[in-house]
């Protein structure tokens, strides 16, 4: 890890507000949830340059490249699995367009999610295909300039220990995880918060966020005391 950061050492100083949904806004603006958003990357990046430049506008101080869904698995759904590369270096590019016209100090985060399909033994895809994956889409966002990696809306303990060793491999830039837990405190691969709070604390992680589906809060909260994050 960089010792100084810029990302870290702004971090220490308080809290940074992010931006917000990619999806919800495209599909708000009339696209489809059969289209590939990524896509628009290429296709319409004026479109996804409004949007990043909207949240800047409500104060965000983070934005997430459009990349949700850009790997090989997501983007095969819509035929797109050779332009992994190309997706996810427009995004970036978008993102850092956004940051010069606001003239503001602002981060960008590469945004990384889960694969779509579930790792084998449950699914088809082998741990080391997904690592793959993830390195594949990491090393992209890297090339067009991110300031930190965010790796979102993970359910399975696997998938996100493949995903942040395959970042862990390539890139020493900051690494925020997320991961969505249920309302029984859990997330969908039975771990509970404070195993997955050990386990990414042990990975190397620099900060955990989580996500909660309605009355998880209690059960997350309670994990995550007795870990030191």
């Amino acid at each position: 890890m960089q010792r100084h950061n810029p990302f870290l050492e702004r971090l220490r100083n308080g809290p940074l507000l992010c931006d917000g949904g990619m999806g919800t806004e495209l599909y708000a603006r009339g696209i489809s949830y059969e289209r590939c958003f990524e896509h628009l990357n290429i296709t319409d990046p004026e479109l996804i340059k409004s949007i990043h430049l909207d949240y800047v506008a409500a104060g965000a101080q983070i934005i997430e490249t459009n990349t949700f869904g850009a790997n090989r698995y997501r983007l095969a759904e819509h035929g797109l699995e050779n332009q992994v590369v190309e997706i996810n270096r427009a995004g970036a590019k978008v993102a850092r367009e956004v940051r010069e016209l606001s003239e503001q100090p602002i981060f960008l985060a590469g945004d990384i999610g889960p694969l779509g399909s579930p790792l084998a033994p449950i699914g088809t895809i082998q741990p080391a295909d997904a690592r793959a994956a993830f390195v594949e889409q990491t090393e992209a966002l890297l090339q067009s300039g991110v300031d930190l990696l965010i790796i979102e809306t993970m359910s399975d303990l696997a998938e996100m220990r493949e995903a942040l060793m395959a970042v862990r491999s390539v890139t020493d830039l900051p690494v925020v995880a997320l991961m969505t837990f249920g309302e029984d405190g859990t997330i969908i691969s039975g771990e509970d918060a404070h195993t997955v709070a050990t386990t990414l604390r042990d990975l190397g992680r620099q900060r955990l966020w989580r996500q909660l589906r309605p009355g998880s809060r209690q059960h997350v909260r309670r994990g995550q005391k007795h870990v030191r994050l």
